[in-house]
């Protein structure tokens, strides 16, 4: 069986093969392939991959074939992406072809190239079209109009242009799922978003595999963490919310007035040069906002961190806050709950699919940042999180179980091949 993968970022072998940096952003799905390899040994994997190359390239390394297709645009293909698919589909000549992320044009791209109609799978991600109209983060009109950088004006990146962005990748978004035959979501949010768009979509129920480390080694322990330290995992655009943290800072301060925020994202507190003007609308607007509020000795943004710094990171922390407006279900927050790190998440999307209020969790609505405060007061408050933490683990480990969901993963191969 000859399984096609189509990915945004390249596996950690291919990056070392061809003397590059590994990206931090790919573990999970590499993960996911080593677990599905080491359980069939009748799957012969092959992965299409995003290049910012000017060709197209093919390799073999480890056994997992991998075809470079050059890319110019996330959000529109031309005819070398398409030409350069259609290469990979000749050369590896696959039975089933599996999209991981609907959104982009690398998506779209092997659908127009797949002219012998093989069959074609999607994992979801985070549907475009459905985050659309929370791109903005909520952010109001002089918002937005007093943080436009210089780097917003070279690049188009204004805050303005927020939910234009998305909706564009939505437009691509609709054209890869209207061209697919099945579909693998996890949350009843991804179901009736996506059968919304295609009823006639096949939808099969799949877990995501972690990060390899998360499995192993160290849990979370009130005694060891550092005590009245927040961490957050995404600070890179409004809709992730890390505003609304900030928001609430000064009310946890009246109560632990030794509180940290520690952001991964890149720092907006840098004052040289080379860093302001890589700034963008947000950048700025968090950076003012730090200001404005008198936050700069409670807050650090820890930059993009490799898997064993955000694991540390997340041992690290008293709570774990994911402050999105919109997701679906968010890997960093299942990495959280694995390590068994108390959690507070905004109710969004498919997050309640991840968190049973209070025995693996606590809840509040995005835009009640007095609710955010109070729920991390209360969680500074205790002292005992042996139940919540164990409970946390356990749901992690059976939801995120990494030979089960591979092999749910190859009973879908089969069936869909079958069919």
């Amino acid at each position: 069986m000859k399984i096609l993968w189509v990915s945004l970022v390249e596996f950690p072998p291919l990056s070392l093969a061809l003397g590059k940096t590994v990206s931090p952003f790919c573990g999970w799905l590499y993960a996911s392939a080593k677990a599905v390899l080491a359980q069939s040994n009748d799957i012969q994997l092959g992965v299409a991959v995003y290049s910012y190359g000017k060709k197209y390239e093919e390799y073999e390394v480890d056994g997992i074939h991998y075809y470079l297709i050059p890319t110019k645009r996330m959000t529109s293909i031309d005819s070398r992406q398409v030409k350069a698919c259609q290469q990979a589909i000749c050369s590896f000549q696959p039975d089933l072809i599996h999209i991981y992320g609907t959104e982009h044009s690398l998506a779209l791209a092997i659908c127009k190239a797949n002219l012998k109609n093989i069959k074609t799978l999607a994992n979801i991600q985070g549907l475009a079209g459905s985050c659309a109209r929370y791109a903005d983060g909520g952010l109001n009109f002089i918002d937005k109009l007093s943080n436009i950088t210089p780097l917003d004006i070279y690049r188009g990146t204004f805050l303005f242009n927020a939910k234009r962005k998305m909706y564009r990748r939505a437009k691509c978004e609709n054209e890869v799922l209207k061209s697919l035959t099945d579909i693998i979501g996890r949350t009843q949010w991804d179901h009736d978003h996506v059968l919304t768009v295609n009823p006639k979509l096949k939808y099969h129920f799949l877990n995501e595999t972690l990060r390899e480390s998360f499995y192993e080694g160290e849990r979370w322990s009130y005694q060891t963490c550092r005590k009245h330290t927040v961490f957050v995992s995404n600070s890179g655009e409004p809709l992730k919310g890390a505003h609304q943290v900030l928001k609430a800072l000064p009310i946890i301060l009246r109560y632990y007035p030794d509180t940290i925020v520690n952001f991964c994202g890149s720092s907006v507190m840098n004052n040289d040069f080379k860093s302001i003007i890589r700034f963008q609308g947000y950048h700025l607007y968090l950076r003012r906002l730090v200001k404005q509020l008198g936050l700069q000795k409670h807050v650090y943004f820890l930059g993009t961190l490799n898997e064993q710094q955000m694991k540390q990171a997340y041992l690290d922390a008293n709570v774990y806050v994911l402050p999105s407006a919109i997701e679906n279900s968010s890997n960093s927050l299942c990495e959280a709950q694995i390590l068994g790190v108390p959690i507070v998440a905004s109710y969004c999307g498919g997050t309640p699919s991840l968190i049973e209020e209070e025995k693996t969790g606590f809840l509040y609505r995005y835009e009640e940042v007095e609710m955010l405060a109070h729920l991390v007061k209360f969680l500074f408050d205790i002292k005992d999180f042996s139940t919540l933490s164990k409970k946390e683990c356990k749901t992690a480990f059976a939801r995120h179980g990494r030979i089960e969901n591979a092999s749910i993963l190859i009973s879908i191969y089969n069936k869909i091949i079958k069919c």
